[in-house]
C-alpha cells in the first residue's frame, strides 16, 4: 500500500450495506427555512454552498425516505451545523464562559422547550426541530421523543469537553478519544430520527430500541463514521489547525507510527468492529424473529448498518474533501469540478 495512495476500500464493508443516496428536491424547502430563522444569510453564495454540504448528507443516510423524511434529517443537520459552528468556526474562541451559556441555553431548548427572548439561528432551528419532532410523535411515542431530546443534550454537551480533550496533552490516547467521539459525532440524534421516518405509525414496540445489543450497535456505528471522517477530513485538518483531534494524526505520535502505518491501524479497527456489529446485529434480529415479518422494523436495523457505508459514499463526492493532494485516491480530485451552487437564490 502506496502512502500516497491510502484506499478507503481497505475498510472492509459488507456489501449489503451498500446504498444509493437520495433525491435533492428537499434542499430548496430547508434552506428558505433557515433563512427565515436566520441560520443562513440571503443570497449569500458561502452559505447557499454550505447549506448544500450539510444538507447532501440527508438523502445518504435515509436512502429510501420520502420528502418530509428527508427534510427533517436536514433540518437536524443543519442544526448540527449552526451550533457546532459557534465552537469550531472561532466566534468564540477560548472564551470557556461564552462556551458554557450557549450549551446552557441549547440544553433549556431540548428539556424545557425554552427559547432565548433573543436567539441564535442555531437555537430558533433547534426549538423548531424539538417542537417538531414532539408533535410527530404524539402520545403514543412520546419514549422516541424523549430518547431523541436526551440524545441531543448528550451531543450538546459533549462539545466541550471535546474541545478541552486536547489540552495539556502531547498526545490523545485512542481509547479515551473513542469514548468521546461516540457521542460527539452527532449520530445517535440520527438514529432517533430514523425511527419517526421508517416506522411512521409507530407498529414497533419502543422497548426494543432499548436492547443492550442495539445500543452497543448504535455505538459501533457512532465509532465507525467517526474514524471515517477523521480519515476523510484528514488532510483538511492538517492544513488549517495541524489536526490535534484527528485520530490518524496523533495514532502517528502516539505510536510512533507514519501514516501508511497509522491508516493501518484504524482499518483494522474498524475492520474488527465491523465484524462485531454483524455477530451483534444477528443475534439480536433472531430475539425479535417474529417482529421480522415488519417491513418497518427490517428497514430501521438495515438503515443503522447502511449509514455506515453511505458516510463514505458521501465523504468521496462532497467538494469538502476532495483535493488533488489527498493521501486517499478515492478523494483525489479537483473539487471545483464538482462544486455545484444550486438554484436557490431569489426563493
Amino acid at each position: 500500500m502506496d502512502v500516497k495512495n491510502l484506499s478507503l476500500k481497505d475498510i472492509k464493508f459488507p456489501k449489503s450495506w451498500e446504498t444509493k443516496p437520495n433525491k435533492i428536491e428537499y434542499m430548496e424547502f430547508v434552506y428558505q427555512e433557515a433563512i427565515d430563522m436566520e441560520v443562513w444569510r440571503k443570497d449569500n453564495e458561502i452559505d447557499i454552498l454550505t447549506h448544500h454540504h450539510v444538507t447532501d448528507l440527508s438523502r445518504f443516510f435515509w436512502p429510501i425516505a420520502d420528502f418530509e423524511g428527508l427534510v427533517l434529517g436536514a433540518e437536524l443537520m443543519v442544526w448540527f451545523f449552526a451550533f457546532d459552528d459557534l465552537f469550531d468556526g472561532g466566534f468564540i474562541d477560548d472564551n470557556e464562559d461564552e462556551q458554557y451559556r450557549l450549551v446552557n441555553r441549547m440544553n433549556k431548548v431540548f428539556l424545557e422547550g425554552i427559547i432565548d427572548s433573543n436567539p441564535t439561528g442555531a437555537e430558533k432551528m433547534g426549538h423548531f426541530l424539538r417542537n417538531k419532532v414532539k408533535a410527530i410523535c404524539g402520545e403514543k411515542r412520546l419514549s422516541t421523543f424523549h430518547r431523541f431530546n436526551s440524545s441531543c443534550v448528550q451531543w450538546v454537551d459533549s462539545i466541550i469537553p471535546f474541545i478541552k480533550l486536547k489540552r495539556n496533552q502531547k498526545s490523545l490516547d485512542f481509547n479515551l478519544y473513542m469514548h468521546h467521539r461516540k457521542y460527539n459525532i452527532g449520530a445517535i440524534p440520527c438514529f432517533l430520527i430514523s425511527e419517526i421516518i421508517l416506522d411512521p405509525m409507530s407498529n414497533i414496540e419502543c422497548f426494543i430500541w432499548s436492547d443492550s445489543r442495539w445500543i452497543k450497535m448504535s455505538e459501533i456505528v457512532c465509532e465507525i463514521i467517526a474514524l471515517v471522517n477523521d480519515c476523510v477530513s484528514y488532510e483538511k485538518e492538517i492544513k488549517e489547525n495541524g489536526a490535534p483531534l484527528n485520530s490518524l494524526k496523533f495514532i502517528q505520535i502516539e505510536k510512533n507510527l507514519n501514516l501508511q502505518e497509522s491508516f493501518e491501524y484504524i482499518s483494522n479497527y474498524l475492520n474488527d468492529i465491523i465484524n462485531q456489529y454483524t455477530e451483534l446485529e444477528t443475534s439480536f434480529i433472531q430475539s425479535y424473529k417474529p417482529i421480522t415479518i415488519n417491513s418497518n422494523f427490517i428497514a430501521i436495523v438495515e438503515h443503522l448498518h447502511n449509514m455506515s457505508f453511505a458516510n463514505v459514499s458521501w465523504s468521496i463526492q462532497t467538494p469538502r474533501y476532495l483535493s488533488q493532494t489527498q493521501p486517499f485516491f478515492e478523494l483525489r480530485r479537483n473539487k471545483k469540478v464538482f462544486t455545484k451552487i444550486y438554484n436557490l437564490k431569489n426563493k
